[in-house]
């Protein structure tokens, strides 16, 4: 006896809304039709998978049959993974997530390298911050993301690679009166005035570790979603900011940028991922080989 997929559908919906009549209804078939597929898995397992009730009103899961249920979701979610996969793999283009900051200084470093911007056609950028792409990356939404985190990223599900990592650093105007150190405590910061990117980026993030230590004396009176609001306003001395390096562009005119103290050092990982199962396309196959000799270029500036 071969085991009948859309049997397991129907168990699985049974194992959650525990009514006959109810999943009958879900699929839009006869009520026998759900009562002869459970009689099929228990004949193939040889067991009872739901304790016996003649009126078939609510029916409750033996302990095979909260490990089928357990198993059967597992394997469900796979085949729906592979099914979009699939589907993927045979579509022109591609949706990548971009958390705006990131998007901003790897493009243009790309650009600056590439002679040809084909590889970019087949892009359809999905902006948003990191915690968000990554939701999206398991749950299927997106095909591939760009992701900023303060730790390495590890997940299961996902193919990671660390492109860069870059350090945090304090952004205030040439004129403020802490502009000439070599460099800054946290806890010397607790009565400044903080313009900070919002709490969707990992730079807020970084911000609440630091200010954790100091029962949260910081203060961040304003919080925008553009680095580059932000360093005009840091620039015109209206507040300092904490911003990793990759947030820095060349125009840094009456600006400064002083590294926090070993102690207080925060740095900014910039990684891709995709998901495991994924079957990558051509156009994602071009899109991360330029990835990697973009990373392979940045390590023998280093070296």
């Amino acid at each position: 006896m071969n085991l009948n997929l859309r049997d397991l559908e129907y168990f699985y919906q049974l194992s959650k809304l525990r009514s006959f009549t109810n999943v009958a209804k879900y699929f839009r078939v006869s009520q026998p039709t759900i009562s002869y597929a459970i009689k099929r898995l228990e004949s193939y397992y040889d067991c009872d998978l739901f304790y016996k009730d003649s009126s078939h009103q609510v029916v409750d899961l033996t302990p095979e049959g909260d490990l089928l249920a357990m198993r059967t979701n597992e394997i469900l979610s796979e085949l729906n993974h592979t099914k979009k996969a699939i589907h993927r793999s045979s579509m022109k283009d591609f949706k990548v997530g971009f958390p705006p900051i990131i998007s901003s200084y790897l493009l243009s470093k790309i650009l600056k390298e590439e002679e040809s911007l084909n590889f970019l056609n087949a892009l359809h950028m999905i902006y948003d911050g990191s915690n968000e792409l990554l939701s999206q990356l398991l749950n299927g939404e997106i095909d591939s993301s760009l992701l900023g985190s303060l730790e390495k990223i590890k997940h299961p599900e996902l193919e990671i690679e660390e492109l860069f990592q870059k350090e945090f650093f304090i952004i205030m105007s040439d004129h403020h009166p802490l502009a000439s150190k070599k460099e800054l405590a946290f806890k010397d910061l607790l009565n400044e005035d903080f313009i900070l990117l919002g709490e969707h980026n990992i730079h807020f993030t970084a911000f609440n570790l630091l200010n954790e230590k100091y029962n949260h004396s910081a203060n961040a009176v304003l919080k925008l979603d553009d680095a580059h609001t932000i360093k005009e306003l840091v620039r015109k001395n209206l507040g300092i900011s904490l911003m990793a390096d990759i947030g820095l562009s060349e125009d840094f005119k009456h600006l400064v940028k002083i590294p926090l103290i070993e102690a207080d050092k925060q740095y900014f990982h910039i990684n891709y991922a995709y998901q495991k199962i994924a079957i990558l396309s051509e156009s994602e196959k071009n899109f991360f080989r330029n990835i990697e000799n973009f990373k392979i270029n940045c390590r023998k500036k280093h070296h």
